[in-house]
């Protein structure tokens, strides 16, 4: 198939031009379908009109004077013939008659006709078929008995046999033969499609003609419609492949194209945090290899240049010369030592080892009770295990959260809570300080970078409680994802 259509002018392998080849095999297969039913409907109807015991009696009625003329002066079989074979065709075909009954081309049933002559003393004369099916001589019989002097035209069954019984009169009046006909005609679907398809035999060119004009029009308005919604997906996706994640595909209103465009949608999302996750976990690992290198070297040296200092005061010659320059020395490398464990600290990204969020949380805790002699209190009664994403900006959270609390609060008190209810986290950091009006802003960057980090979180939420001499209570919550 691939090798055929490499053989198909350009054209052809457009859009417009499939859509609008499909359309027109539609148009056609619709029109074919309202022909076949409108046609059934139309001539199921005529069927109904057409075969009335009045149009049968006026077809077997008009071949009264060929069989008067075959009875005249003795039977004569070829004027008789005439007649039957007269009566015979016009009842086969009243459906296609023009005068009382309703031209058409098609057929709805397979008529089935009987036909008797008998003379004056009913004796059979004529019987077309010579032998008459049981069921058929079943009706004749019975209306034998039934014969009067007049005629006898009426449904035996409604809307199933019609009988017809005509005296034959000579010129002076006198009966000389009788004329009897029992006419079948049933509508038959399957014979009225037949029909129908035979007839489409012969119009299927003109159809197909006016087909094609229906299938060009639709096929290029839907491949316009397609080739439009098709660039608004590649204008965003042409963003996604820049980085920038922000755009999302406005959903038409199409089944077929809103759930693609929300299948892409959602790719979006999943990238975009795929990223954010691969672009924290690089940050996280840059900050890990730092703060090893300030561990395995600037410390070292800071401890070794303690170890030396140490040494010196040992010596009462080098106290006496310098003193007071080896205590300050003393006291700075004290401190640098002590600020370089809190940079460690805060370099060190969360999740990378086996230690749950809550142990780092204590962790943390005890490092700030012991530097600031702050009293901390804990109350964790549910584990759970998060990824290393979510753990790193809890943790710089908490941090902040304590530091806040101890540098702007003046806090002495500080208390930790934590639960989880379905899945959703609730993290509680509250202290005794001095507070602050949240009325007033500040220039301050931790509220804001705390947000932040929430905010970055599933189904993130950030609420903060404070009063001038209460204290201040951060409450953040997010929901559990793998």
């Amino acid at each position: 198939m691939k090798k055929l259509l490499n053989f198909c002018p350009a054209f052809m392998k457009r859009l417009w031009f499939q859509l609008a080849l499909s359309y027109t095999l539609l148009a056609y297969c619709a029109m074919t379908v309202l022909i076949v039913m409108f046609y059934g409907l139309d001539d199921y109807h005529d069927f109904r009109a057409t075969i009335t015991p009045e149009n049968v009696a006026k077809v077997v009625a008009s071949e009264k004077l060929t069989v008067a003329q075959g009875m005249r002066g003795g039977v004569n079989t070829e004027w008789l013939d005439k007649a039957r074979d007269n009566i015979r065709d016009k009842l086969i075909n009243i459906e296609h008659g023009s005068d009382n009954a309703i031209y058409r081309v098609t057929s709805s049933s397979l008529p089935e006709v009987y036909i008797q002559i008998v003379d004056m003393h009913d004796r059979l004369v004529l019987s077309d078929p010579v032998d008459l099916p049981s069921e058929v001589a079943v009706y004749f019989a019975a209306q034998k008995k039934l014969t009067t002097s007049t005629s006898s035209v009426k449904w035996l069954v409604k809307n199933g046999p019609i009988w017809v019984d005509i005296p034959i009169m000579d010129s002076h009046g006198n009966v000389v033969a009788r004329l009897r006909v029992l006419y079948i005609a049933r509508f038959n679907l399957w014979v009225q499609l037949q029909s129908i398809l035979a007839f489409l035999r012969f119009t299927w060119g003109p159809l197909f003609l006016c087909s094609v004009p229906i299938g060009i029009i639709c096929g290029l308005v839907a491949s316009r419609y397609v080739t439009r919604q098709l660039q608004k997906i590649n204008t965003v996706t042409e963003s996604w492949r820049q980085g920038n994640f922000d755009p999302r595909i406005a959903l038409p209103n199409d089944d077929v194209f809103i759930r693609h465009s929300q299948y892409l949608n959602v790719m979006a999302q999943d990238l975009e945090m795929y990223f954010s996750l691969k672009q924290h976990l690089a940050v996280s690992d840059e900050r890990n290899r730092v703060a090893r290198e300030l561990h395995d070297t600037v410390k070292q040296n800071l401890f070794a240049l303690g170890l030396q200092l140490a040494t010196a005061k040992s010596k009462p010659a080098v106290m006496e010369a310098a003193r007071e320059h080896i205590l300050e020395a003393e006291v700075l490398t004290r401190e640098a030592q002590h600020d370089l464990m809190e940079i460690i600290t805060q370099l060190r990204p969360a999740g990378t080892n086996d230690v749950s969020l809550y142990d780092r949380i204590m962790r943390i805790s005890a490092d700030f009770m012991r530097r600031f002699g702050v009293n901390i209190e804990i109350s964790i009664y549910d584990s759970a295990q998060f990824n290393a994403y979510t753990e790193h900006h809890v943790l710089r959270i908490v941090q902040e959260s304590l530091m806040n609390a101890i540098r702007h609060g003046k806090a002495s008190q500080i208390e930790i809570a934590s639960n989880i209810d379905r899945e959703v986290v609730t993290l509680r950091i509250s202290d005794n300080g001095i507070g602050f009006d949240r009325s007033k802003k500040t220039d301050g960057f931790g509220l804001t970078s705390m947000r932040d980090r929430v905010r970055s979180l599933p189904h993130g939420t950030f609420e903060i409680r404070s009063s001038i001499g209460v204290g201040t209570e951060i409450i953040l919550s997010w929901k559990i994802e793998s």
